[in-house]
């Protein structure tokens, strides 16, 4: 009877029903207290769900409801402090009485914490030998608050978890917002960027309202008409191969779906997807990573239909779980190489061949880790040495080798991997001296240069279901390509929900990268709803550059950006166009921090299909402009900030 009992409670867990969850823990809890034979282990049990179902009822109340912008982060602010207080009491209660049983639980340790700083008696009402101190969490540096936006700009959407693409969908230079959800009765969501401090929800009429589910997004130009194009994964987590769709942007705010006249409707579960001009044809062709069947690739036939050829690709990764994949040039011969983050087996890197063809080399190349895991991944030049590197996330589902990682105790947990490219043959495993040796749940990630120093910065969202799982969504700040630090506190970025697609974009063209975030867990109980960082603004120069592809693909995936400065640190600084991680969809444009230059010596862009290489000197800074393949002048694009709206403006002046 106990035993179903608490299936039945976590299915009102599951459900968002925590009040009916609490009660029927509550009469499990009296059949097991009252037994002959008392169960000590499922009393624990219980115990444990009892203060979940209460602290999770206490962040329903006061936290998705209200929409407060201070609301779950880490740490909890004197305004976030809830004003219903009885699910935080209660839980309080449950992890106090479990640690009476188990002192040495770090997990109702934390959980406790927590629950003392939503109700604003962190530290003081935490007793002595549970209290777990900040000063770990401390960031050694500080390039500023962001702020969450999403409420004044009409943006916060509560949902599951599921994907986020930043990117100019009607091409009147704003940057709009794609979401998809994973809940397989919601919609997908289209936000168009107005120009005046707000967004509009244009999804009614668009095509998108009739797309159901999708853990994972992402946008394409896969006719080459200068119209983004969307991409849907679905499948995710399980087990159950579904249809994903391919939505053609008609250029006049609507979409079409043309997945099955485009040869892609082959149900396959997965969450990643990836596009690239493997074969350098100037079309850009898909990656579909699969969970329980093999991977897909589609090559692109350029007449709006795409053909299936992983196997006689050699990349189809059969046997393993892909959680991850991405696309880099890290050779640097023109052909862009495949990584494959694998959840249950080593990562596989793709060297192509120029032939149609791959071959893993990953093994060679020393790249083994995570062996089990591995998640949403991605090429980058952290260090500006002109050659891709590669960043791999590791994902721990289990919430104490997380939280003893914060406290730089020792733990089992799983940890992500920095690979530095050597010499374009060899990878190095950097992880331990750049200070990345840590813990961490991401399954949302993403990375922008959010101080415009010149070099990569990274954030990671949270997104294991477990609704334990209570811990912050963190960014890391990159010291000159040499390590990295966690700013999470002071950038007050930690959200305590769960972070799903991360896609970063100047929305408001102020020079500065914003972040938005697709928030919520992967149940109905788990809902939260979107959050968009307000980057607080930095003393730094910045050039944004979108490039147009004529014989290379339109968005000119793959091409390589050079900036040569004055003689300031960074000298030189290195950009490849992609869309950025496996899990989050940053916009084809790039905006790239150039520290306190005041203007660019020479800029240089490598277009891999065309292989020819444009150069302009003495470019002014602090501008965007468009570039096209083989012109000889690039063209400076209206630049006009948006005007913020009155409120956000205000808090923005405060920071």
């Amino acid at each position: 009877m106990p035993r179903s009992l608490i299936l039945q409670a976590k299915l009102c867990l599951y459900e968002g029903e925590f009040i009916q969850a609490s009660a029927v823990l509550q009469k499990a809890r009296e059949i097991l207290e009252n037994s002959s034979e008392r169960a000590s282990v499922e009393l624990d049990h219980v115990i444990r769900l009892q203060g979940i179902a209460a602290l999770r009822r206490a962040e329903t109340e006061n936290c998705v409801e209200c929409g407060c912008y201070s609301s779950c982060i880490f740490p909890i602010q004197p305004r976030a402090v809830h004003s219903k207080r009885g699910g935080s009491t209660e839980a309080i209660n449950y992890f106090m009485e479990y640690l009476r049983r188990h002192p040495n639980s770090i997990e109702e340790r934390w959980l406790l914490n927590l629950a003392h700083m939503t109700l604003g008696q962190y530290p003081d009402k935490v007793p002595p030998q549970f209290l777990i101190p900040l000063k770990p969490f401390a960031s050694e540096f500080d390039i500023g608050r962001f702020t969450d936006t999403a409420d004044e700009l009409g943006v916060n959407r509560l949902s599951m978890a599921g994907g986020a693409i930043m990117e100019d969908f009607n091409n009147d230079g704003l940057l709009d917002l794609a979401l998809s959800t994973q809940d397989v009765a919601g919609p997908m969501a289209l936000y168009r960027n107005r120009g005046n401090g707000t967004f509009e929800d244009r999804t009614k009429g668009s095509g998108l309202d009739s797309q159901l589910g999708g853990l994972y997004c992402v946008q394409t130009d896969f006719n080459n008409d200068g119209h983004a194009d969307i991409f849907v994964c679905r499948g995710g987590w399980t087990a159950r191969p579904q249809r994903p769709s391919l939505l053609r942007n008609n250029g006049n705010g609507t979409f079409t779906d043309i997945t099955e006249q485009a040869g892609l409707a082959r149900p396959v579960a997965s969450q990643v997807a990836a596009w690239a001009d493997y074969d350098n044809d100037g079309l850009l062709d898909l990656f579909l990573g699969g969970e329980t069947d093999r991977s897909l690739l589609y090559h692109n036939r350029g007449d709006d239909t795409f053909e299936e050829v992983a196997i006689s690709a050699g990349v189809a990764n059969a046997g393993s779980v892909c959680k991850g994949a991405n696309w880099g040039d890290f050779d640097g011969d023109g052909y862009p190489d495949l990584f494959l983050s694998n959840f249950d087996t080593m990562p596989r890197l793709y060297h192509n061949n120029g032939n149609g063809t791959f071959t893993d080399i990953a093994a060679g190349a020393g790249i083994t880790e995570p062996s089990f895991g591995g998640f949403s991944c991605w090429f980058w030049d952290y260090d500006n040495d002109g050659r891709l590197d590669l960043y791999v996330c590791g994902y721990e589902r289990r919430l104490a080798p997380i939280i003893l990682s914060h406290l730089g105790a020792p733990n089992d947990g799983i940890i992500g991997r920095l690979y530095r490219n050597l010499d374009g043959k060899r990878f190095q495993d950097v992880t331990d001296e750049a200070g990345l040796k840590v813990s961490t749940s991401p399954m949302g990630s993403n990375f922008a240069d959010f101080d415009n120093d010149g070099y990569l910065d990274f954030y990671l969202g949270t997104g294991s279901p477990n609704y334990r799982m209570i811990v912050p969504n963190r960014m890391f700040k990159n010291i000159e390509g040499k390590r990295f630090s966690d700013i999470t506190m002071s950038s007050g970025t930690g959200h305590l929900q769960k972070g799903h697609g991360v896609a970063c974009g100047d929305w408001d063209r102020d020079g500065n990268v914003d972040l938005f975030e697709e928030l919520g867990g992967a149940s109905p109980g788990d809902r939260f709803r979107s959050v968009l960082f307000q980057n607080p603004g930095h003393n730094n120069h910045w050039l944004t550059i979108k490039l147009l592809g004529k014989k290379t693909n339109r968005p000119a995936l793959g091409a390589r950006i050079k900036i040569t400065l004055p003689t300031v640190s960074p000298r030189t600084i290195h950009r490849h166009i992609t869309t950025g991680s496996s899990f989050g969809s940053n916009p084809f444009e790039q905006t790239i921090g150039l520290g306190q230059a005041a203007r660019i010596d020479e800029l240089e862009i490598f277009w891999p299909t065309s292989r020819t290489t444009q150069v302009f000197r003495k470019v002014p800074v602090d501008q965007s402009i468009e570039v096209t393949e083989f012109a000889t002048a690039y063209r400076i694009l209206s630049s006009k900030r948006v005007q913020l709206p009155a409120g956000l403006a205000t808090r923005k002046q405060q920071k």
